[in-house]
């Protein structure tokens, strides 16, 4: 808490401060983030621009989207290592901001946030652990997010508690998907969480499209999913059994 609330403080000195000094420190902090990691994230889009239409709503976090392409290249990492990297930045990212109610990381820190991330992603260790039971039940809830009585009773039914739970949406970022089973007392099934936040433009081949997608055949490699959903999600692709609620 003390550190975020002293970032905070020092992101707020640069850009009110007008001595000579201040004015140097912030230039600097925005040549250490265009001299390293600047590249490996795409830019910002508007908040209105947060429109899913595939859950049909808009999400209340913007998402920091990386460039698979030159993560790829530079840093050869995988789809998969990827996937889990976009994740967990922006759980950091998020966490930031809830902590100090500042809208932005100064640029250094966020740079600090990618590289401590891509050496966890490099060393195997992931925010988002997966389910070591070989059946996988994938519920796709923003349908039922006006009717969480509804949502409550779909995932704690015999046919998803076959496979380990695994809730999707594409409205929530992971800590409000959090919130959400906490208030249901879902997270003691030790559901798992497919958030906004996993989404990107780029398939398992790291080509680019016009969506976005999560190819979870390599999320969940070597397991068996069945996908529970009012309709098919435009942005699941890979290999899975459709089971329609």
């Amino acid at each position: 808490m003390t550190k975020f609330i002293s970032i905070a403080i020092t992101s707020l000195l640069l850009s009110c401060g007008s001595t000579p000094s201040q004015n140097r420190d912030a230039v600097l902090d925005q040549v250490y983030m265009s001299s390293g990691v600047e590249k490996y994230f795409h830019l910002d889009i508007p908040h209105w621009a947060h429109f899913s239409s595939a859950g049909q709503c808009f999400r209340s976090s913007n998402t920091r989207y990386l460039n698979f392409d030159n993560l790829s290249k530079s840093l050869n990492l995988n789809y998969t290592q990827m996937v889990h990297m976009q994740y967990m930045i922006n759980r950091k990212l998020f966490a930031y901001k809830s902590t100090t109610g500042s809208k932005q990381l100064p640029l250094k820190d966020q740079a600090f946030v990618f590289n401590n991330v891509h050496q966890r992603v490099s060393g195997g260790s992931f925010d988002f652990i997966v389910p070591k039971f070989e059946r996988i039940s994938v519920i796709w809830i923003d349908s039922f997010l006006k009717d969480t009585k509804k949502l409550n009773k779909i995932v704690r039914s015999n046919k998803v508690l076959s496979g380990h739970p695994v809730l999707m949406s594409h409205c929530l970022n992971s800590f409000e998907m959090e919130e959400l089973a906490q208030e249901l007392k879902l997270d003691e099934l030790n559901v798992k969480y497919l958030s906004s936040e996993m989404l990107s433009i780029y398939d398992q081949n790291i080509k680019r499209q016009t969506f976005f997608s999560l190819d979870i055949s390599k999320l969940f490699e070597n397991k068996k999913v069945f996908f529970y959903g009012k309709s098919l999600s435009p942005s699941l692709t890979g290999e899975f059994d459709f089971n329609q609620l």
